[in-house]
Order: structure tokens, then sequence, then C-alpha cells
């Protein structure tokens, strides 16, 4: 029994010695769990508040920042998430209840990816592409906005939301858009007939317009990507 516990010791600390936050193409293999409601309130390691309801997790050695992509092998559904605080243990990674919830965690296995630093508005956006992290296509979804921000390259993007008969009735429509998007928006006539187009004025990559397209057409089914002039 001795014997076995030294084993797992050190087996436990290659794990995760092993682990960079750097390599963007292994996938590690830990234990998933989740806090407890207790530390609700309190700093993490990082300084930052500790909440139920972020995307966060704590892992014991890899750097603060550091974004996961977290897959149960047992129902392939996927969640993106921050590290943002330590754990006693290398071979674990503790998730926020909304991140273990989202995947189905109580305690066991999961597959851990190391995501690159452009993922940050997939992180910050990832109530908006739930359905694609539930088939468990992240990696799929990401290389398709990938070849297309590629082609791209260098280029801002906004919103084009939809096209009215004119300026009265796009104020009114644009009354639906969340309070912070609404300020943004600005209103351009289209031809001779008038017609007012209303841009929402983003100014940002093709990741987070994306993104923000999909949280938006609900509200505006016409909504589009177009260049920023």
């Amino acid at each position: 029994m001795f014997l076995t516990a030294v084993l797992m010791s050190i087996s436990q600390r290659l794990s995760a010695q092993a682990v960079s936050s750097t390599d963007t193409t292994a996938k590690y293999t830990m234990r998933g769990t989740y806090y407890s409601d207790k530390f609700v309130g309190r700093k993490t390691s990082s300084g930052e508040i500790f909440t139920q309801d972020r995307y966060t997790a704590a892992h014991r050695t890899l750097k603060f920042g550091t974004l996961l992509l977290i897959t149960n092998p047992k129902n392939g559904k996927q969640v993106i998430v921050k590290v943002n605080d330590r754990c006693p243990k290398g071979n674990i990674i503790d998730l926020t209840r909304k991140a273990a919830r989202q995947i189905g965690v109580t305690s066991h296995q999961v597959t851990v990816e190391i995501l690159p630093s452009r993922c940050y508005a997939l992180w910050e956006h990832q109530d908006q592409i739930v359905d694609v992290l539930e088939k468990g296509a992240f990696r799929d979804y990401l290389s398709l906005l990938d070849s297309e921000s590629k082609l791209d390259a260098g280029k801002q993007y906004d919103l084009e939301l939809f096209t009215c008969r004119n300026r009265d009735e796009a104020r009114k429509r644009v009354e639906r858009l969340p309070i912070f998007y609404q300020d943004q928006v600005e209103y351009h006539q289209r031809g001779i007939s008038g017609r007012t187009v209303a841009i929402l004025e983003l100014t940002t990559t093709y990741i987070k317009a994306e993104l923000i397209k999909k949280e938006l057409s609900a509200l505006f089914p016409e909504v589009k990507i177009v260049e920023s002039k």
C-alpha cells in the first residue's frame, strides 16, 4: 500500500509538470470536480472574487488567464474556462458550478486542452455557442472561424442589423437591443429609395462579430456581418 501511494504521488507530480500553458495541441486527462459554495465571495489566488456564476477554474500550476477546453468523455459536452485560482493537486481541475453543470461533471475524469489567447472572446460569449459546445464540436467551430478570419486578416467588422423604410422606424426597432449596444448604432441611407440601414459599429474581429451576431439573431433575423468602413 505504501509503495502504491508513493507511485501515485510521483505520477501526479509528473502529470502536473507535463501540463504547459503554451501547449495548444496536447490533451490532458484530469479529475474534474467543482467548488464548494463556501468559497463564494472570497478572493481567488489571482485576486478575483470567486463566484459560481462564471466559467472559471482552479489548477495547481497553469498560469492565471490560461483558457481551457474541458470535455466530459461521458457525454461529449464541452465548456471553456479561464484559470484564475489554485488547487492543491496537479491532476485536478476544479470548476465553478456553472461550468460543471454545463458538461454534467460531478467528480470524474475529463479531457483538458489548452486554448490560444485568441479564444478569449469565445470564453466571454460562450453562452451564445452552447449548442456547439453541447455537441462537442468546438474545435470544428474554431477551425471554421479561423479559416474565415484568415481570408480577411487584419480587417475589422460591424453588424448590419436590418434595413427599413425610414430612420424613425429604425430607431424604434433599435430599442429592442440591449442598452449597452444602442449607442453604437449608426443609421445610413441606402440608394435612391432612401431606406435606412442600421449598423451596429463594433469595429472588432470576425470571431467576436460572429458571436454577437449569434446573440442578436433572435431579435434581428436578417443580421449579417459587414466589413467596417
